[in-house]
């Protein structure tokens, strides 16, 4: 049987904290309880005194008789005038406490947020690539952007709310049982099944709105990045009206979804106010048809009205944050392996970084690799020796395993048999991300964000180094492009969109100089490019033969490989043979 949703939300958000937060949101419990017994207190405290004004000989009888020899009052007036002013002052510092409480619980509910959030990140920043080159990238950044903030808002800060509310709910409902039991009966029988009965019949719609809107939130950033990425196409093929057709279908969508759900969340006011008429009326026919006894009438729908006053905006606002807790139910299961599986050691801590040496040869030895949940193997007992300052060529047709053993050697992906070793020493599980720092990928389309072109090459440094800056402006031939220009204002569009291909891939090549990488990487770099700006990225592969620096270069268009010292032909996942450029014409 399914847990009551309070329950096993309260549930599954203790268990995705670490313990500091957990001790947090205990403390906020106890904060949210004393809250609601002000919040109640500051509307009880007024009742005797409005009592007293309506009946004045109130203020020498019961708990009013009992204080009112510790205020100097010469009258009833001035008793009552002192009371009214105790009893505004309370409430001033009863709403600065209100205030103070739901600010606590809406920082504490968002730094939840940035938790899941900043373990999201971490998740997959050091997922293995395989992992992350499955995944949708549409729902990667709403998993980054939306729904960290989602959780917050929608199950994390109701909970709050409800355990505030029902606590204030349990307050009346404990006074009325005392003062008069006929009337909690009556609210026993008229609203509460009202939240219950209205809980069950929605939680199931609810549930499936927040799935779909789970599943057609990606397809809207999807539809969006189609557009935006891909506008030449869209225009060349003279889609853009389909395209915005499909964006619209999406749209409305979750606009259908966000209506229904709207509307479900007035529904429950405008119920419970419906509910208490009914209770009223019953109250009249008990009086007036059953019992015969018409002065119990107005003190009951008296006491009854007070009641659901202050009963039904609690229930109104417990009873849309159940709705939500329904609704959102799905973020769990969304980050469910962000929040609980355990990183590997060697990528989860950027801290970790034990220095290679790296002054000899890359050893490949009987190295096999197999993709997870495919039985065909990639790799298969491939062996090669690179010397230190080599420049070595990878050609073979698509599908031969290239970029595969590329990715083992950089270590995105492990061996599942053999082994990698630098200047004779196996590489072992601490040494992976300290071998990862001294190697730069060159990808054909590198990724290039908005910024200066020195802030490019120096990617994620807080202080930049001229000089290196200067150095490796140089040895990616790119000076001619800088020419008098100074390179921290030299601006690059988002994604190099003001610069060829040519000059994207220079700007790479300097970005691995600056950071001294020992290997540069460039997989399939030029075959997007003219002949005479590949020309030019042989030129700079040319010029840093001799440099120390060893370059892989993966290539279909042979060439690119013309400065290569050695070529290794793949096929079928094994290196079938060693040539030299000469041999390949």
């Amino acid at each position: 049987m399914r847990k009551f949703i309070l329950f096993s939300t309260y549930e599954k958000v203790l268990h995705i904290l670490p313990e500091k937060l957990k001790r947090k949101f205990w403390w906020l419990l106890a904060l949210i309880i004393v809250t609601s017994i002000v919040d109640i207190a500051g509307l009880a405290l007024f009742i005797p005194i409005i009592s007293a004004v309506a009946e004045p000989e109130l203020l020498n009888k019961g708990l009013l008789g009992s204080i009112s020899g510790f205020f100097p009052a010469n009258n009833p007036d001035s008793f009552l005038f002192q009371l009214f002013l105790v009893g505004f002052v309370f409430m001033v510092f009863r709403t600065l406490f209100v205030v103070y409480s739901q600010r606590v619980q809406s920082k504490f509910g968002f730094q939840i947020a940035e938790y899941i959030g900043q373990k999201t990140f971490h998740y997959y920043l050091h997922a293995e690539l395989e992992t992350i080159s499955k995944l949708d990238s549409s729902k990667i950044i709403r998993e980054l952007t939306q729904s960290p903030q989602h959780f917050a808002r929608f199950l994390v800060l109701p909970i709050l709310l409800i355990t505030a509310e029902l606590v204030v709910v349990l307050f009346i409902v404990t006074g009325i049982a005392l003062y008069n039991i006929e009337v909690l009966l009556l609210i026993a029988c008229t609203i509460f099944p009202v939240v219950f009965l209205f809980q069950l019949m929605v939680k199931r719609k609810l549930r499936a709105y927040g799935q779909q809107q789970h599943e057609f939130t990606p397809e809207l950033y999807s539809n969006s990045n189609r557009g935006i990425f891909g506008l030449i196409d869209v225009r060349l093929r003279n889609k853009t009206n389909l395209l915005i057709q499909e964006y619209r279908q999406v749209l409305a969508k979750l606009n259908i979804i966000n209506i229904k759900t709207n509307v479900l969340a007035i529904v429950p006011a405008k119920l419970f106010e419906l509910v208490t008429i009914l209770g009223l009326l019953v109250i009249f026919v008990y009086g007036t048809y059953i019992s015969k006894n018409t002065t119990q009438i107005l003190p009951l729908i008296t006491i009854y009205a007070a009641a659901g006053y202050r009963l039904i905006p609690s229930l109104t606002k417990i009873m849309p944050s159940l709705m939500q807790l329904e609704q959102y139910s799905y973020l769990f299961k969304v980050f469910q392996d962000p929040l609980t599986r355990n990183q590997d050691p060697e990528v989860g801590n950027d801290e970790l970084q034990v220095p290679v040496l790296f002054n000899e040869e890359i050893k490949l030895e009987n190295i096999s690799f197999v993709y997870k949940k495919s039985n065909h193997r990639v790799l298969d007992n491939i062996s090669l020796n690179i010397k230190k300052g080599e420049i070595i060529g990878l050609i073979g047709k698509s599908g031969s395993g290239k970029s595969t053993l590329v990715n083992l050697l950089i270590g995105f992906y492990k061996p599942d048999s053999g082994k990698i070793s630098i200047d004779g020493q196996p590489l072992n599980q601490n040494q992976w991300r300290g071998w990862m720092n001294q190697i730069s990928y060159v990808q054909q389309s590198p990724y290039l964000e908005k910024g200066n072109l020195a802030s490019n090459i120096a990617f994620l440094e807080t202080e930049i180094d001229r000089e290196r800056l200067n150095r490796a402006i140089e040895g990616a031939s790119l000076s001619s492009f800088v020419k008098n220009k100074d390179p921290f204002e030299l601006e690059i569009d988002e994604l190099g969109k003001n610069l060829s291909g040519g000059q994207k891939q220079r700007v790479i090549i300097a970005r691995a100089l600056y950071h001294n990488s020992s290997v540069i990487i460039l997989d399939e770099a030029t075959s997007a490019l003219d002949n005479e700006t590949e020309d030019e990225i042989n030129q700079t592969i040319h010029r840093l033969k001799g440099t120390g620096i060893t370059i892989i270069v993966i290539a279909h268009r042979f060439s690119t490989l013309r400065h290569t010292d050695r070529i290794y032909r793949m096929d079928a996942g094994k290196v079938v043979d060693s040539l030299q450029y000469e041999s390949l014409k």
